[in-house]
């Protein structure tokens, strides 16, 4: 077997990715990778397993390079429909949304601080989306080490989002994510048992209401902190 023919289309993958045309390279890497595949059935040898593992590296960064460009896109059309909003005087909180929630996605804690305080004084007759914005405030005081703040912050978002004033439908979604944020901020504290604490409870009102992806992100930081403390023990 030419193991050289697939090492040029791997490159020639990551040519046409690199160039920005990443709905041209998807396909170059899903075919690639297919053909590799069928040739693993023949030929298991090392050097083809590290083709392989050559080729779906790229493919990851392929993925992580898409979700920027959405990620960047989204940003776009959410800045546009704030514009919108403004223009006709609209004050609704999911066009500042569209900017803030897509700006913590990309990391940009600083620029979307404003964004979601502005949120928090929209929601001030709802208790329960109140604290869900007070819940991202107190993850970019988080993030900007700005512990104290962050942790006197959760305490009155968890407390708004259980009043639940305007008796939402989204509560358990909600809530779940402050808890998530506390475990983060008591992680940050160094209060392991109050960390694990928290974050159990995260995934245990997930569950309640069968919320898939948080009931996966609360799954994920609860391993997280069982194996840090695993560690810390050994």
């Amino acid at each position: 077997m030419n193991y050289r023919v697939l090492e040029e289309r791997i490159k020639k993958a990551i040519d046409i990715r690199e160039e920005g045309k990443l709905g041209k390279s998807r396909t170059f890497f899903e075919s690639l990778i297919l053909d590799i595949k069928k040739l693993l059935t023949k030929d298991p040898s090392p050097k083809l397993k590290n083709i392989y593992a050559t080729a779906m590296g790229e493919y990851v960064i392929q993925h992580r390079l898409e979700a920027r460009q959405l990620n960047h896109e989204a940003l776009n059309l959410g800045r546009k429909l704030l514009e919108y909003d403004r223009r006709h005087k609209l004050d609704n909180p999911l066009s500042i949304r569209s900017v803030s929630n897509t700006l913590l996605n990309i990391g940009g804690y600083e620029e979307a601080e404003d964004y979601v305080k502005g949120i928090i004084k929209l929601y001030r007759n709802n208790s329960g989306r109140q604290g869900d914005s007070e819940a991202h405030l107190a993850y970019i005081y988080l993030r900007t080490n700005r512990i104290t703040e962050a942790d006197e912050l959760i305490s009155r978002a968890i407390n708004h989002i259980n009043r639940n004033t305007g008796h939402e439908h989204y509560v358990s979604i909600w809530l779940s994510h402050a808890l998530m944020v506390k475990s983060l901020i008591n992680n940050a504290k160094v209060k392991p048992i109050e960390a694990l604490a928290a974050a159990e409870e995260a995934l245990k009102v997930a569950k309640k209401d069968n919320r898939v992806f948080r009931i996966k992100q609360a799954e994920e930081l609860v391993n997280f902190l069982k194996k840090k403390e695993r560690i810390k023990a050994q």
